[in-house]
């Protein structure tokens, strides 16, 4: 039986956050700094894509689709290229739990976005849904929030308002191929570290973990959220990928033997219960929503 259009969308995106929650991981055994890190990594996620592109639509078609991305593609682009820039900045500006409690805030971002954009309805169902996992991302932090530096908090912030607003940009462009528009994303922010990052003294051992993040993590990742978020709606895709905040500890519990504490286990608990909340209210039909 084919799956619908909407759970294919609920299993790529969920898919994509996996990939992302191997980012933590993976970086806690790279020596280098965080823009050499931004640096090759762009480069190997870029030609992760420029090869999908080839395999899946041949040397010609992919050079038209890259060709006919358009002035969205080129602002999706540098909305990706923030969101990764501001990401290594935030983390290194303020505390981890202050970055990603504002970072969470991606989902209310996106939903105000497309409200206002696209006119497009947030439900009841949805909203409840977006609190509950707020919630438990706070609770997974809330024992390590503290003042943190502002500059930082702005950075998390701004992640949250630039991977919000690509949301709404997909969803906009569901009849366009948005693939080289994470092509760009990574060209942007490369070119933006390229006079910053450490190429000439990176070690063999810290260029092959990137590599697996460039070309797993975020490669493979962006092409599963670029081909499922436009199937959901703008506030259901941005929650989806709060399943990255709950991954990446179980990640590390399970290689490195770090055992999460109970703070992160209740609020992870309440994290997927928000998504599986989510998921299985959208199969059914939207009885009320919230407008203004």
């Amino acid at each position: 039986m084919a799956l619908s259009p909407t759970f294919k969308g609920i299993l790529l995106v969920i898919a994509a956050s996996l990939c992302w929650s191997l980012g933590g991981l993976i970086a806690r055994s790279v020596a280098a700094d965080g823009i050499t890190i931004v640096f090759f990594r762009s480069l190997f996620m870029m030609l992760t894509i420029a090869l999908y592109l080839l395999i899946t639509q041949g040397r010609l078609g992919a050079a038209a689709t890259i060709g006919g991305v358009g002035w969205i593609g080129v602002l999706s682009g540098g909305l990706l290229a923030a969101s990764f820039l501001f990401y290594i900045l935030s983390i290194t500006h303020t505390l981890v739990a202050n970055a990603y409690v504002l970072m969470s805030a991606s989902p209310f971002a996106a939903a105000l976005l497309a409200r206002l954009l696209l006119k497009e309805r947030l439900s009841a169902v949805t909203l409840a849904a977006m609190i509950l996992a707020f919630l438990g991302i706070a609770l997974m932090v809330g024992p390590d929030l503290g003042g943190g530096q502002w500059l930082g908090n702005l950075f998390a912030f701004g992640v949250a308002m630039a991977f919000g607003a690509n949301v709404v940009l997909l969803r906009k462009t569901r009849g366009i191929d948005m693939m080289p528009a994470a092509l760009l994303g990574g060209l942007f922010s490369a070119l933006a570290t390229l006079p910053f990052a450490a190429i000439g003294s990176i070690s063999a051992h810290d260029l092959a973990l990137i590599a697996l993040m460039g070309v797993v993590q975020l490669g493979s990742g962006l092409i599963l959220f670029t081909r499922g978020a436009p199937l959901l709606s703008a506030a259901h895709s941005s929650l989806l990928t709060l399943t990255e905040s709950v991954a990446a500890p179980i990640w590390v519990w399970l290689v490195l033997s770090e055992t999460p504490g109970l703070f992160t286990l209740l609020g992870g608990a309440l994290v997927l219960a928000a998504v599986a909340f989510q998921t299985l209210a959208s199969s059914r039909p939207q009885i009320s929503s919230v407008s203004s």
